[in-house]
């Protein structure tokens, strides 16, 4: 029996195959993303079902086969647009400043347990908070440790903030609290415009209106 949805043969590192994701969800179009072998030669499931090493590929609940950007782009052209696609589109546009920067990695460290942060005892009141601007982020230091970080990325006379991490250990505790009103008050201080691509730090901002005069302009925080 046919897929009920498309599926896409693809690769997260592959910028061909992140155009077609980004396009898929401009489309509302549920698909499921089927993870190639790194090297083409080792493709041997892709080239038994779509002749072709290369990717992406995007085979239809039918069972048509369309190879490479062009094709798929020609079919998705022919998709009646969703509802939800400018607002998608420019939700791609306000995240630029994550996707060009370090912000994945560094979420991917997260996942892999890099162990950067640290434990600490004692009080939000007792921790400093750092620029490292060699790093691209604020540093929350406790006692000498590396407790947080709200990582940015500077451009333009704006800073987007990226991703704010505290180490479990602290968490509701108030340390991410101290760290987002540091950040934000040195951005006010730079006279910078604040992106708040992090949940955190817009959280914190619809929390602290004394903040909001700082998000640039045309970005508007998600609503609460």
């Amino acid at each position: 029996m046919p897929d009920s949805v498309p599926t896409l043969y693809q690769a997260e590192w592959c910028p061909f195959s992140s155009a077609v994701r980004e396009v898929l969800t401009e489309l509302g179009v549920d698909f499921v993303a089927r993870q190639v072998e790194p090297w083409p030669q080792d493709r041997a499931e892709l080239r038994e079902v779509a002749s072709t090493d290369q990717i992406p590929v995007l085979r239809t609940p039918d069972g048509d086969l369309y190879r490479g950007t062009r094709q798929i782009f020609a079919h998705l052209r022919e998709l009646d647009p969703w509802q939800f696609a400018a607002a998608h589109r420019r939700r791609f546009a306000d995240h630029r400043d994550a996707r060009e920067s370090d912000a994945s990695g560094q979420l991917l460290e997260y996942f892999r347990t890099s162990g950067e942060l640290e434990a600490a005892a004692g009080e939000p009141a007792e921790a400093d908070v750092v620029d490292a601007p060699e790093a691209s982020r604020y540093e929350l230091r406790l006692r000498g440790r590396l407790i947080g970080l709200a990582a940015y990325r500077r451009r333009d006379g704006r800073i987007a903030f990226t991703h704010t991490e505290v180490d479990e250990s602290c968490a509701g505790r108030g340390f991410g609290s101290r760290l987002a009103a540091v950040a934000l008050a040195d951005a006010r201080r730079q006279g910078l415009a604040v992106v708040p691509l992090c949940p955190f730090i817009a959280h914190y901002i619809e929390r602290h209106p004394e903040f909001e005069e700082l998000v640039a302009s045309g970005y508007r925080l998600p609503a609460a």
